[in-house]
């Protein structure tokens, strides 16, 4: 008896600290914008805006609020325990690139499409690794490279200028511009979050930033091991075939 009373003073108390964040999401001329996806940074919770832009969601505490939703910016919205409404605004994002201007790296999310986000993204960086941490979250660690931070040897993330300690829930479409800072480049601007390495990602971009050296999600993804030994040995073989031909002439 002692037992049950127990838990039903507890899950009043459980009601009590959890809220329903509610709020709607239109665009700069203020038409609603239906299937946004909302969710709650750092946790699994979230939901999709109706035909009228309008979402509910359940949370406690207080967090970041996620808003995206391909062809718009994303947006993060801090809530308080206070905060029970949110409206926010997206910016639709103009189409630079068009559809036969993309490269095969685009075209290879489709090829990819049974990788997660974080393997993506760690299939174009050279040295890249992925890491589980004890909750079974991934992340991106750079060869050889370790934190100023203790028990950190992971990547921060800076998404269209906002800083994220771990892999952001975004759609992989929206990425047109990935960039990583290691060594003295990255701890410079972020000091010593930094120093693990930075992985830059933009989804607004210029002709100019799309087509740069730096935008590897504009370039080959980096040869496998395999494919390295591949290609040593057609090099080989043909070195050889060349040396044979020379004797006969």
């Amino acid at each position: 008896m002692k037992k049950l009373l127990n838990i039903i003073l507890f899950i009043p108390a459980i009601l009590i600290s959890q809220k329903n964040i509610t709020g709607t999401v239109v665009d700069i001329n203020n038409n609603s914008i239906a299937d946004v996806k909302v969710s709650i940074e750092g946790e699994k919770s979230e939901t999709l805006t109706d035909a009228k832009g309008v979402f509910s969601l359940i949370t406690d505490g207080t967090g970041n609020l996620l808003f995206l939703k391909d062809g718009f910016s994303g947006k993060s919205v801090s809530f308080e325990e206070s905060t029970y409404t949110v409206n926010v605004t997206l910016n639709k994002i103009k189409k630079i690139i068009d559809d036969e201007k993309r490269t095969n790296s685009l075209r290879n999310v489709v090829v990819n499409s049974g990788l997660d986000f974080v393997e993506i993204i760690a299939n174009r960086i050279a040295g890249a690794k992925i890491k589980n941490d004890y909750n079974g979250n991934k992340n991106i660690t750079l060869r050889g490279r370790q934190s100023f931070k203790t028990n950190s040897d992971a990547v921060i993330w800076e998404i269209n200028g906002m800083i994220y300690n771990s892999p952001p829930p975004m759609d992989i479409s929206q990425i047109k511009y990935l960039e990583v800072l290691r060594d003295m480049a990255s701890t410079n601007k972020y000091g010593s979050m930094g120093g693990a390495g930075v992985l830059i990602i933009k989804t607004e971009v210029t002709e100019k930033q799309y087509q740069s050296s730096r935008n590897l999600w504009n370039a080959p993804p980096p040869l496998t091991d395999e494919e390295r030994k591949a290609l040593k040995a057609e090099r080989k073989a043909k070195r050889l075939a060349k040396k044979e031909k020379n004797k006969k002439n």
